[in-house]
């Protein structure tokens, strides 16, 4: 009976210990909420306009509890063409809420720059694999985008085109996958 007893408790040690070193393993991971270099893709709505992003961020400091990570980025907006984005990014960790500054350059057309804040939620789904939800407001410029169609009046020069601006509120959605 003792030797049943034995047996029996071995096996269940057997049994248990990689369980509990898998356990604790995935309780480091979890644990880990460093800032680490990280890519960004994803989707989204400016305004109304369509756009697919990549951008990648790295951590620079920290003031007081915060992680400063700027993010630099490319969107393509539909129609639109390409634009160079830069945030300035802050959060406590690598996951839960961030937010900041932002500012872009419009490459197509005559060009533009917009610039405004974001903000939003990242979270993991795995050590290095994870995902964000994100809002922002920007006034964007278009520069000389509203042209006037009307015939000058004879001996009138014709006017000049002029900038478009606007308040663009944008959505997007993606993964984000940590170095």
């Amino acid at each position: 009976m003792r030797t049943l007893k034995m047996s029996l408790l071995k096996a269940t040690l057997a049994t248990l210990l990689p369980l509990t070193g898998s356990l604790a393993a995935a309780q480091t991971m979890a644990a880990d909420t460093r800032e680490r270099p990280t890519i960004w893709a994803g989707l989204g709505l400016e305004t109304i306009v369509p756009f697919g992003s990549l951008a990648v961020s790295a951590p620079v400091g920290r003031v007081g509890a915060l992680t400063v990570a700027p993010r630099l980025g490319v969107d393509g907006l539909v129609l639109l063409g390409p634009v160079v984005s830069a945030d300035l990014l802050l959060s406590r960790a690598d996951t839960g809420w961030y937010g900041g500054p932002s500012a872009g350059l419009i490459l197509a057309g005559k060009g533009g720059w917009r610039a405004g804040v974001v903000g939003g939620y990242r979270s993991r789904t795995r050590p290095d694999l994870g995902f964000f939800v994100e809002g922002g407001m920007r006034y964007t410029v278009f520069r000389e985008a509203v042209t006037n169609y009307r015939a000058p009046a004879p001996g009138q020069p014709p006017e000049p085109p002029r900038d478009l601006t606007l308040t663009s509120p944008s959505l997007r959605l993606g993964l984000t996958y940590r170095f």
